[in-house]
C-alpha cells in the first residue's frame, strides 16, 4: 500500500504521520483494506489516518461511544490516537475494539504518557482537566489490555514512549511540545489451546 506523506492527518496522529511512514510502522500495522479509526480526525478538515479507514464518532450512525456498529472479526485495524484517556469504561472500550478485529488485524492505540503530558500524579488533568478520565503509563496501559482481552488472544507486537521532538526543559505547567505519547499495538492471534490448559491449572 502507498501511503501519502502529504495525507491531510491532523492532530497527535499528524505530528508523527511520517515518521511513523518512514519507519514502516504503517506497513506494519495499518496497511489494510478494513480500517476502523475511532474519535475522530483532530480539528478542522484532518482526514483518517489512512484512505482506507471509516472515522467512527459520536454522530457516526449505530456508534454509542462504546459498541462499534461492526461484526466480529471483520477489520484489518482499529486505529485510535487521544481516545481511550476520554472512555469512562475502558475495558469495555478494549474489549470492543478487540471483538472487531480479524486473527492477524492490530489494535493501534496512542495515548498520552503521564510524565510527558499530564505531568501530574492523579486526575484532573493539568490541561485538559476532567475531560481526561485516566492517566496512563506503559504499565498501567498493560495493565487494561491484560484486564479486557482474553490471554490467549493477543500479543503485544510494539510499545514505546514516543517522546519525538519533547522538550525537557518546560516546567510542568507549561503545555508540552513535540510527542508526549506511549504508543502501543495488540495483535489478535488465534486462541492458544496450549497456553489456555497451562493457565487454568
Amino acid at each position: 500500500m502507498h501511503f501519502d506523506r502529504k495525507r491531510k492527518v491532523t492532530g497527535e496522529s499528524g505530528v508523527s504521520y511520517v515518521s511513523r511512514i518512514d519507519s514502516g510502522f504503517m506497513h506494519r500495522y495499518l496497511a489494510g483494506s478494513s480500517i476502523i479509526e475511532v474519535g475522530g480526525t483532530g480539528a478542522g478538515d484532518g482526514v483518517p489516518i489512512v484512505q482506507s479507514a471509516i472515522n467512527v464518532d459520536v454522530d457516526y450512525p449505530g456508534y454509542d461511544g462504546i459498541h462499534l456498529p461492526f461484526p466480529d472479526l471483520s477489520q484489518d485495524a482499529v486505529y485510535a490516537s487521544h481516545v481511550l484517556e476520554h472512555v469512562p469504561d475502558v475495558v469495555a472500550a478494549l474489549r470492543e475494539w478487540f471483538r472487531v478485529l480479524k486473527v492477524g488485524g492490530f489494535m493501534v492505540i496512542m495515548v498520552p504518557h503521564q510524565l510527558l503530558y499530564e505531568k501530574k500524579k492523579a486526575p484532573p488533568s493539568r490541561f485538559a482537566g476532567f475531560a481526561h478520565k485516566r492517566f496512563f503509563m506503559p504499565h498501567s496501559l498493560i495493565a487494561d489490555i491484560t484486564r479486557a482481552l482474553p490471554l490467549t488472544e493477543w500479543r503485544l507486537r510494539h510499545m514505546r514512549d514516543n517522546d519525538d521532538g519533547f522538550d525537557y526543559d518546560l516546567p510542568p505547567e507549561m503545555h508540552s511540545t513535540g510527542c508526549y505519547e506511549i504508543e502501543c499495538v495488540i495483535e489478535r492471534i488465534n486462541r492458544y489451546k496450549f497456553y489456555e490448559k497451562l493457565i487454568s491449572v
